[in-house]
């Protein structure tokens, strides 16, 4: 019974230390993921602050610093939501911990009883007479062998477990303590993010005061909207003729190449029914089939399905920025009925940034806008990708381009904002370019 007891202990013991291991390696592994994220929400943030900085104090400016601010609000809650998640994580952590411990506590105080239990008994065959009674009185020679190595391994094994069982408790106690000042750590790092998030909603505050100034402009303000909303009228118009002459195009060269194939099955068939007729020296009755012609090239279709298929998982057309200007028709945020209409989204970058393409293709134009600048259209067989405020162009109608070639170079207007313009287009359908490259 003795020695199952101990067996036990020992097992409990080994059980216990395995169990702190792999629940640690599980929270290193969630505390590198937050933190992976936390990171990037920190780069994210600095690139906001450093293109805050970037523009001037006037008009245009202001309304491009309060997109920058917003965004950094956003990142400051999802800073804010991952240091708290790490604190919780943590703190589970820690109750785990707890709990081994007093498990630990239970087993420790079993063992102490009978280690008090075990002292008896050594004291009781203390005496040499006691011990050799206890030998001799084995019914074998080796039973009695057997008594010997039980009291000698006894009292090691007991001196083995305690020690054990108390380096265990030494490492639980101190992961505790290490996680208790990492969750120090972590509480003020959310307290000082809560003080930074005070401190963009002030920002926030001085930026609305200049929307509430721009308010007594609204004439003006609706008069440069309309503008803009021509430029992109007329870029529309361009893009859309361009698209449409290349679907023409396709479905041309689609058809030329199912006439050339449907001549070349008919020569063969006829070859066909010469040898026949030389073999046979009659002629047999045929029925001709018509072969309605494709509008797409086998690599035309290859080349959508790739497309598609990577849908969310596109890159972006700079390695950093935001995006200022959503998809769509809505609402302006900070100014009621002023509406904004955007066919695709606007990204804010760095000065001199690089222009990059989403996907592999063709380029099939080249425009010039007064507001956009230059544009550059991609071809990925249905679809179509669309790149404007370009201030430098680097490729040419016709060329073929890789995934992430670099195309031209952003365009930076008066006040010093950077932004490049992104359309998708699946034929002549205006798609949400957001819904396509990978998610930040």
């Amino acid at each position: 019974m003795k020695s199952i007891r101990l067996s036990n202990s020992r097992n409990i013991a080994v059980f216990v230390i395995i169990s702190i291991i792999t629940g640690f390696a599980f929270a290193q592994n969630s505390k590198t993921q937050l933190q992976k994220k936390r990171d990037q929400i920190l780069n994210e943030i600095a690139q906001t602050k450093k293109l805050l900085n970037q523009t001037k104090a006037n008009k245009d400016a202001s309304l491009a610093d309060l997109n920058s601010v917003n965004k950094q609000i956003s990142l400051q809650r999802n800073l804010v939501n991952n240091t708290q998640k790490q604190v919780n994580e943590y703190q589970t952590q820690i109750n785990q911990k707890q709990n081994l411990i007093e498990e630990k506590q239970k087993d420790l105080s079993k063992l102490k009883d009978e280690y008090a239990q075990a002292i008896v008994l050594t004291y009781k065959q203390s005496k040499f007479a006691n011990k050799l009674l206890f030998i001799i009185s084995a019914d074998s020679f080796s039973e009695a062998l057997r008594r010997v190595n039980y009291l000698r391994r006894y009292a090691v094994f007991r001196n083995q477990q305690a020690e054990e069982i108390q380096v265990a408790q030494k490492e639980i106690t101190s992961t505790i303590q290490i996680i208790e000042q990492k969750k120090k750590d972590k509480v003020a790092l959310l307290t000082t993010q809560v003080g930074e998030k005070d401190e963009l909603n002030k920002t926030l505050e001085t930026k609305n005061k200049i929307v509430q100034d721009l308010k007594g402009k609204e004439k003006e303000l609706q008069t440069d909207i309309k503008k803009k909303q021509a430029a992109a009228q007329k870029l529309d118009n361009q893009i859309a003729a361009i698209i449409k002459k290349e679907i023409e195009e396709a479905k041309k060269k689609a058809e030329l190449e199912a006439k050339k194939k449907a001549e070349e099955e008919a020569k063969k068939n006829a070859a066909k029914n010469t040898n026949e007729k030389t073999t046979t020296g009659k002629t047999e009755e045929k029925t001709t089939t018509t072969t309605t012609p494709i509008t797409k090239t086998p690599e035309a279709v290859a080349l959508s399905n790739n497309f598609y298929g990577n849908k969310g998982k596109l890159p972006w057309p700079v390695t950093s920025g935001f995006i200022a200007k959503q998809f769509g028709k809505y609402e302006h945020p900070d100014l009621p009925g002023v509406t904004i209409e955007n066919n695709g989204i606007d990204i804010r970058t760095n000065n001199g940034a690089s222009v990059r393409t989403l996907f592999e293709g063709t380029v099939i134009g080249i425009i010039n806008n007064p507001t956009f600048k230059n544009a550059v259209i991609v071809n990925h067989g249905d679809y179509f990708s669309v790149y404007s405020k370009l201030d430098a162009v680097n490729v040419a109608k016709g060329d073929k381009v890789s995934t992430k070639q670099v195309i031209g170079t952003a365009y930076t207007d008066d006040d010093n904002i950077t932004e490049v313009h992104l359309e998708i287009w699946k034929g002549t359908e205006k798609l949400n370019p957001s819904s396509w490259i990978v998610n930040k």
